[in-house]
Order: structure tokens, then C-alpha cells, then sequence
């Protein structure tokens, strides 16, 4: 900042270097404002190694609202469902009570796959696949919709609609599951050789095993692997191409790879299938800001950040900085007073708030 503190209005700089500039009378100051951290989730995954150990004792947090749909019922529904939140090793960590149209919220939580398992009157109705990686204390928001039926013999069944699919769920043979635990138990102990190798062996004996496949992705791709991880996850969705999981992890890492084209290849057909995926919609509109389609990617960022207000807060900031390359520079100020509203403590938050100042619409 210039010794008077006199300032002309910021400018954002939409660089390969993803990070904003502002311009001051009496010189030139970085604005650091880090737009990168929209991207950091998954772009920073490909630099660093990280175990799937999940579990307690961490600063995560799984929510998300919980809605039954009853049109189709024809007659009694629970009043009340068991939502029981698992390691992929088999460890339960938490169950909760929740009634249709509540939000349940699972806290303290560290990096790792999970599943969310539905419960009534004690059987499984659903059971959601959750992946949680990220560089800092993060807020993720998967919404539950249930769609509860009569079957013809006149027994009511829950049917997973919307935000959940059966291509969550994979039943294995008995060596099969054997192997996916030991698997399980390597990627807890950082062992990511030792679980790709026996993902191999699950994948050689049932190649339909979509689910596998995935892991096997994350693995190689743990391992530095881009080539074997994005064959792997081609190979998931061939099977079942409506795995969300599958398409957001291969979106990521083309992502990561600047294989953007190949991005939006991915992840359009994941979003119109799953227009509720906040992941989904962050990717893609990451993936059409680097191939220039910045309309776009502002329509998938506001998505993103709509339906998963804290855990995709960041998308502010890409907005932001698209909306000042393009001299709309009051929007980009809104932008950032919405970001500062969810991340009141960011540490640039004096940056942000001299640029919201100095262009914000009076």
C-alpha cells in the first residue's frame, strides 16, 4: 500500500499463477487474495499423498438434509430413520435419529472414505458413499432424498432417488470382501502399494466391480500414477457410468492434469445426472473457467456454492475473480462480502474488505 493509503480500484488477474492483484496509487500491491483455494481440495491432492483412514478425532464435518418422499407410499411411513455413519473398513463412528425433512450433521470427523447407511425398523433401506479430503477443516453436504414405494405384494420400500444411487452399493463374494478389507485396512496404514496390489486382485477376479475399480483409481493415484488412476477410473464408469464418485474423481484429475476439455467431458453428463452434486458442479464450473467459457463456470460456481454454502465457499472467490476480469467490479466485491459472511477469519480478510470498499456498490 502506498504511504498515503490512497488506492484505485483493485483488479483481479486471471493468470495461470490463479492468484488476484490489485493496483494502489504510489505503487503496486499484491491483493492476496488466493483464488486457488476454490481449486485446493483437488488440485493440491495431486502434490500430496494422503490416508483413507477416516474415523473420529478430526476437524470434518458430514451434513446434508435428510427427505423422505412419501407421494408414492399408498400407506405407512417410518416416523423415524437411523443414519449410521461407517469407515469403509467397517467401523461404525456414529449413529443418529433423524425424521423426515431434518438435517443430521456427523462432527469431528478425519479424512477418509465413508458410507452413510439408512436404517429402518433395523434393515438397511440405502447406504451413500461419501469421500472426505481436504487440505483444511472442511464442511461437506450430502443431502439425503429417499423415495419410499409399494412394492406389488403390498410392502412398502424405500427406493434412493436424486442425490443417491444404487451404484453405491457392490456385493462381492466372500474372498472378494476378504480382500477388500485387507485393502481397506492398507489404505488406513498409508500402505498404498499393498492395496492396489490386492484392489488388482478383487478387479482380476470380478471386473463389474465398479466400486473397486474407483479405489484402485485413488490409489495409483496416491502413488503418483495419473495414467493407471484415470485407466482405472475410465474402467469404473464403463461399468457403471452413473458413479458419481467415479466421474468426479476422473473430472478431478483431469483437472489436475490440465486436461480440462477432458474435464468437462466427465463431469457434464455427472451434473446433469446429479445436478444436486456440489463437488460436481464446483469441478466442472473449474473446468470451463480454464477453457475460457467463463459464463459458465460463474452458472456452476453459483450452483456449487448454493447448495453447499460452507463447504464450497471458495467458489466465491472464483466468481469474484471472474466477475472483475470483466470489469463488474461491485459483483466482485458482493462476492467477497458473502465469502467473508461464511469465512469471517480468513487470513486476508483486511485484503478483502479494502477491495470490497473501495468498489463496492453504494
Amino acid at each position: 500500500m502506498s504511504r498515503n493509503g490512497a488506492a484505485s480500484c483493485g483488479q483481479f488477474n486471471s493468470g495461470a499463477d490463479l492468484t488476484a492483484r490489485a493496483r494502489w496509487r504510489g505503487g503496486a500491491l499484491r491483493l492476496a487474495l488466493v483464488v486457488a483455494l476454490a481449486v485446493s481440495a483437488f488440485v493440491a491432492a495431486s502434490h500430496e499423498t494422503r490416508a483413507q483412514i477416516g474415523g473420529s478425532g478430526g476437524l470434518h464435518t458430514i451434513y446434508g438434509d435428510f427427505k423422505v418422499d412419501e407421494s408414492k407410499a399408498g400407506g405407512m411411513v417410518p416416523i423415524s430413520f437411523v443414519l449410521v455413519l461407517m469407515t469403509d473398513t467397517g467401523n461404525v463412528v456414529e449413529r443418529q435419529s433423524v425424521m423426515n425433512e431434518t438435517r443430521y450433521r456427523f462432527l469431528g470427523l478425519r479424512e477418509g472414505n465413508y458410507d452413510i447407511v439408512v436404517e429402518s425398523a433395523g434393515m438397511t433401506v440405502a447406504r451413500i458413499r461419501v469421500q472426505l479430503f481436504a487440505l483444511r477443516k472442511t464442511e461437506f453436504k450430502q443431502d439425503i432424498l429417499l423415495e419410499w414405494d409399494r412394492l406389488p405384494t403390498g410392502k412398502s420400500n424405500s427406493k434412493k432417488s436424486g442425490t443417491v444411487s444404487t451404484a453405491d452399493t457392490y456385493e462381492r463374494t466372500p474372498a472378494n470382501r476378504a480382500l477388500f478389507e485387507k485393502a481397506s485396512g492398507a489404505m488406513k496404514k498409508k500402505k498404498f502399494d499393498e492395496a492396489a496390489a490386492l484392489l488388482q486382485k478383487i478387479v482380476e477376479a470380478d471386473p463389474k466391480d465398479h466400486l473397486a475399480w474407483t479405489d484402485l483409481g485413488t490409489m495409483r493415484y496416491a502413488l503418483g500414477n495419473n495414467t493407471e488412476a484415470e485407466r482405472s477410473y475410465t474402467r469404473a464408469l464403463s461399468v457403471r457410468p452413473d458413479y458419481l464418485a467415479a466421474a468426479v474423481n476422473l473430472g478431478r484429475l483431469h483437472i489436475a492434469t490440465k486436461n480440462f476439455d477432458r474435464a468437462v467431458e466427465v463431469l457434464k453428463p455427472a451434473v446433469e445426472k446429479y445436478p444436486q452434486s456440489a463437488d460436481a458442479n464446483q469441478l466442472l464450473g473449474e473446468a470451463y473457467l480454464q477453457i475460457g467459457k467463463n459464463d459458465d463456470a460463474i452458472t456452476h460456481f453459483n450452483e456449487a456454492v448454493r447448495l453447499d454454502p460452507h463447504g464450497k465457499a471458495d467458489a466465491h472467490l472464483r466468481i469474484a475473480m471472474l466477475h472483475d476480469a470483466a470489469g463488474r467490479k461491485d459483483k466482485a466485491a458482493a462476492e467477497l462480502e458473502q465469502f467473508l459472511a461464511v469465512r469471517p477469519d480468513h487470513p486476508d480478510r483486511q485484503k478483502f474488505e479494502r477491495y470490497i470498499k473501495e468498489n463496492k456498490r453504494q
